[in-house]
């Protein structure tokens, strides 16, 4: 697919969609041209699994995504996604098809023949027999008959163990510290990459993000946004608390729906994303949400339908995984996840949405003065709400709002930029340092005539914090009519 391809609306239509699109890269997509595509189709972050690959096609990807978007003066986050302690076949082991009554032995020590091997060790919990084992997200299901080692099981239901699944045993966990010195390697390498977001896998509780967060800190980085991955029971439970302390939330329903009666899923998904709404922070709803593009070339309308339910719940992203990873055409999906985004948000009962939040914020001028420009704009239909932030926290504020009126975030900083872009309704824009109030209002007029968002007689609602003094500090609020 080129630019050819595209309805003429649809690039315009595209920087307008509020729900932020994160899309993983793999061998299908690590291409500068495939890359290309996928930002131009509505890619706003990209995804680096370190489950998957070496650390040298990893640091390669990143440095291809910088320059694709640099290249087309586009500002792309990088999510790298960092392994929790999750139990996977061990790389470079042939596929095995397994059936239905088969017995299989599965191990650790790699001497032992015809068993699937599995690492790392340590990450292999205490297990009992009669205990399930799901391999790749259920995709084969086998029964401890003796818990070894090495593990003797009976196959439940066949299907074909590739290397790199994981092997989750639901109800038992490793007992291991959250950060091991697995753990924190891999987060050692993940922060090399210089990422705009950190996802930690298998959070249990809000201790784990501590405990990311002091690694992060011991290393001296204290800014990089730490992304709760909910994909176990514990975390379900302790959902507050970890809310309470990460930066973001991604609704892993793949491992949630092996940890958990899969038909409790959906409920669990729609709770997750409401108490995230509540608490002001990023949500994303994550794995199989176009599954069937992987080899074809449309989604099933199931999948059409799970993608908008999850933007009518509130989610501020969703995530391609194998799609664009390892799928037949990453720009395809990508262009696919854009097109069902524009048409639900359309639809979407955005004054009920924001009379539902007066009661969510809290009671400063920062959040009051936010919450008005969202009211002030749906009452004069603003084309755009234009928020000048240094540190993000002015426009996160509208975002959480979620105002009918796309957000034009004015920033210094590209890196700002690119953290807002994982927050709804912002489309960020890297501008110079602004001085002073009227300066702020003719670039604001300015940009929104370059973008196209707004025309003459239009109406522009502009809020800022002070021009010299704390970050994020909201408090002016002005009208301004095109000239």
């Amino acid at each position: 697919m080129n630019s050819d391809h595209y309805p003429p609306d649809f690039l315009f239509s595209s920087i307008l969609r509020r729900t932020k699109i994160i899309a993983t890269l793999g061998p299908a997509s690590d291409n500068p041209r495939i890359i290309k595509e996928m930002i131009a189709s509505g890619m706003d972050i990209a995804r680096l699994n370190l489950s998957h690959g070496e650390e040298s096609w990893h640091r390669e990807t990143v440095m291809k995504v910088r320059s694709v978007a640099k290249e087309m003066n586009r500002e792309i986050g990088i999510l790298v996604d960092i392994p929790g302690p999750k139990l996977r076949v061990l790389y470079g082991s042939p596929p095995r098809e397994v059936r239905t009554g088969d017995s299989i032995q599965i191990t650790a020590d790699t001497k032992m023949a015809g068993a699937i091997h599995v690492y790392p060790e340590n990450c292999i919990p205490t297990i009992c027999a009669g205990d399930t084992i799901l391999v790749g997200d259920g995709a084969v299901t086998l029964q401890v008959i003796k818990p070894g080692p090495p593990m003797l099981t009976t196959v439940v239901s066949g299907g074909t163990i590739r290397e790199g699944m994981g092997v989750v045993i639901p109800g038992r966990r490793p007992s291991i510290p959250y950060a091991s010195p697995m753990f924190q390697e891999s987060l050692r390498r993940g922060i090399s990459m210089e990422p705009d977001y950190i996802a930690l896998s298998f959070v249990g509780s809000a201790d784990d993000i501590r405990a990311a967060r002091h690694l992060l800190s011991s290393a001296g980085i204290d800014n990089i946004p730490l992304i709760a991955k909910i994909e176990c029971v514990r975390a379900v439970e302790g959902l507050s608390e970890i809310i309470a302390e990460a930066d973001g939330v991604m609704v892993a329903r793949g491992d949630l729906g092996v940890e958990l009666p899969i038909e409790q899923v959906p409920d669990i998904q729609k709770r997750i994303i409401r108490t995230c709404n509540i608490g002001g922070i990023p949500v994303i709803t994550a794995t199989e949400m176009l599954e069937s593009m992987v080899s074809r070339g449309r989604p099933t309308r199931a999948e059409v339908t799970d993608v908008a339910n999850a933007i009518v719940d509130g989610s501020d992203a969703t995530m391609l995984s194998a799609e664009t990873s390892v799928g037949k055409n990453p720009g395809q999906a990508v262009f696919m996840m854009s097109r069902i985004a524009n048409e639900t948000e359309k639809h979407l009962p955005y004054l009920r949405m924001l009379n539902e939040r007066e009661g969510w914020h809290e009671k400063s001028v920062e959040d009051i003065i936010s919450y008005r420009a969202c009211y002030i704009a749906e009452e004069l239909c603003s084309p755009a709400i234009v928020a000048y932030t240094r540190s993000g926290l002015t426009a996160e504020r509208v975002s959480r709002c979620r105002p009918r009126a796309p957000i034009l975030a004015l920033t210094p900083d590209p890196l700002v930029a690119r953290r807002l872009l994982l927050r709804w309704g912002v489309q960020p824009v890297v501008s110079k340092p602004i001085e002073s109030a009227d300066e702020l209002f003719s670039t604001s007029i300015a940009i929104a005539r370059q973008t196209g968002i707004a025309s003459s007689k239009e109406q522009l609602v502009i809020i800022a914090g002070n021009f010299s003094g704390k970050e994020g500090r909201t408090n002016m609020i002005k009208v301004e009519e095109l000239p």
